[in-house]
């Protein structure tokens, strides 16, 4: 038994004893050894830091600076489009070139009328106070503006290049017009104008020279315009419209440019006229209206405290290629003279027609060294008519109280094969320049005027291509009876054939 406990006695010391020591040297160890190196130094991470904030603050700098580049341009943007709004506008509505302010309250258009005429005369029996030449003519070469200024004035100036042959250079027209007066619960402005320009005479005259049905207007209504009216006609009036009238009064002067015999005072008249639509609807109008003018003083030819005022009525057949007049008066002294004007029309779906006839009354002084024995009358008048064989119409329109021409609905076009539109038009038109003429073989009786009377049948063909171009193709018979002043006869028949070409806008 000794032996195991003394085996036993020293085992258990030694296991004390390790047990004690090793937590020791355990704790030694692990307290005394030194940490792995990172890589990267204090003062490196600091810096690195730094240039970091440093990067940051750059960053929101330039954000700042993006965001104020972006405010400028958003700005200058909005600039740019304020100045591109506020630029005039330009269209081409049919050709016309025309600018508009932004508010509308400026206007400017550039107008242009060209018509180019031929013709051939067929007279019989040919004498040299009837031969009428056949060939060309630039019957009309206009070009001019219209503009509008500060919303209520209208203003035009244009110049014609054209006529029948022999004119030169001439103003057309040009006036001043106030249109911001609305009176008496109109809802058109009362227009006051003052210049030169043609007052609307009659149904005819209302209806544009580009838009007429024929190459010219009837003899009697043409006779009539040229009175106390016309182109570049100087005066000073007043137009009215609603939406179903329309009506006219206006003094009258000269015509501008110089006359053919110097005038030491010249010509002084008037024009009233009123039309309205009674009936309208969407395809069809209605036009009633009436006229009077008149030469309240004719233009003065004598210098010196003598006078000589005279009138003169005469009209060419319906085409002014040739200047030469078939009906002529003469000249008559006279202190004035009178117009009364009668006038109708309709149009229904594709189909118009219209009416006009005027009487003549001149208050004569004299003739030759005697007195008048009375005051001379003269008269004519005409009926015309037109098929729209592509279905437009002439619409009514209050603008100068008339009807205005065919546009076409679908222009003509090879490649969409369409062909603009087409018309027949015939007219019949009448002006007796007689009066007390008396009998052929004898001497005019006193005071008788022979000026002749002048018959037209017209049949014409038109082709309008589009809103701007357009051609007319009309055949006449034209028949005058007239007395020379010791009754010899002067009778014309003629067969004329004539074709314009035209472009307006």
């Amino acid at each position: 038994m000794k032996t195991p406990a003394r085996r036993v006695l020293p085992a258990a010391i030694l296991a004390s004893l390790f047990c004690s020591v090793a937590p020791a040297a355990l704790a030694q160890a692990v307290t005394t050894a030194s940490p792995k190196p990172s890589g990267i130094s204090q003062e490196r991470a600091l810096a690195l830091s730094a240039r970091l904030d440093a990067l940051e603050k750059r960053n929101e700098e330039l954000e700042e600076q993006i965001a104020d580049l972006k405010a400028q341009v958003a700005a200058g943007e909005g600039q740019i489009r304020e100045q591109v709004a506020a630029q005039p506008t330009v269209s081409l509505n049919n050709g016309r070139p025309t600018f508009t302010s932004l508010d509308g309250n400026f206007k400017f258009a550039l107008r242009s009328v060209v018509q180019f005429d031929a013709a051939h005369y067929d007279v019989s029996p040919l004498r040299t106070d009837n031969d009428l030449g056949s060939g060309t003519n630039f019957r009309r070469a206009r070009l001019g503006f219209d503009a509008t200024v500060y919303k209520d004035w209208n203003i035009a100036l244009w110049g014609e290049f054209g006529g029948t042959g022999g004119e030169s250079a001439v103003l057309n027209q040009a006036f001043v017009e106030y249109a911001g007066w609305r009176p008496f619960g109109l809802t058109e402005p009362l227009r006051l104008r003052v210049g030169a320009w043609a007052t609307p005479t009659g149904l005819e005259d209302a209806t544009s020279n580009t838009e007429g049905l024929f190459l010219e207007r009837a003899a009697a209504a043409e006779l009539v315009r040229g009175l106390a009216g016309g182109d570049g006609r100087t005066g000073f009036g007043a137009f009215a419209r609603g939406e179903r009238w329309y009506g006219s009064a206006v003094l009258t002067g000269k015509v501008v440019g110089t006359p053919s015999t110097a005038e030491y005072n010249q010509q002084s008249g008037y024009i009233l006229r009123a039309a309205f639509s009674p009936l309208h609807g969407p395809d069809y109008d209605l036009h009633l209206g009436a006229s009077l003018q008149g030469i309240l003083e004719p233009a003065d030819t004598a210098a010196g405290p003598a006078e000589a005022n005279a009138v003169r009525l005469a009209e060419r057949p319906e085409v002014r290629v040739s200047g030469a007049r078939l009906v002529d008066t003469g000249a008559m002294a006279a202190n004035g003279l009178q117009v009364l004007g009668l006038e109708a029309g309709a149009s229904w779906k594709n189909l118009y027609a219209a009416g006009e006839w005027f009487q003549v009354d001149v208050s004569r002084t004299q003739v030759g060294a005697v007195r008048s024995p009375f005051d001379p009358s003269f008269s004519g008048w005409y009926l015309q008519g037109a098929w729209t064989l592509t279905g437009e119409r002439h619409p009514w329109s209050s603008a100068n109280g008339g009807f205005n021409g065919v546009k076409p609905a679908k222009p003509f076009s090879l490649e969409k094969r369409t062909w603009g539109a087409w018309e027949l038009a015939g007219r019949y038109s009448v002006l007796d320049l007689n009066d007390k003429a008396g009998s052929a073989g004898a001497a005019a009786p006193l005071g008788g005027v022979r000026g002749g009377e002048q018959k037209i049948t017209t049949l014409g063909l038109n082709w309008y291509p589009n809103n701007v171009v357009r051609f007319l193709l009309d055949y006449q018979w034209v028949d005058v009876r007239r007395l020379s002043a010791a009754g010899a006869r002067l009778d014309s028949d003629v067969g004329v054939v004539s074709l314009r070409s035209q472009f307006a806008f």
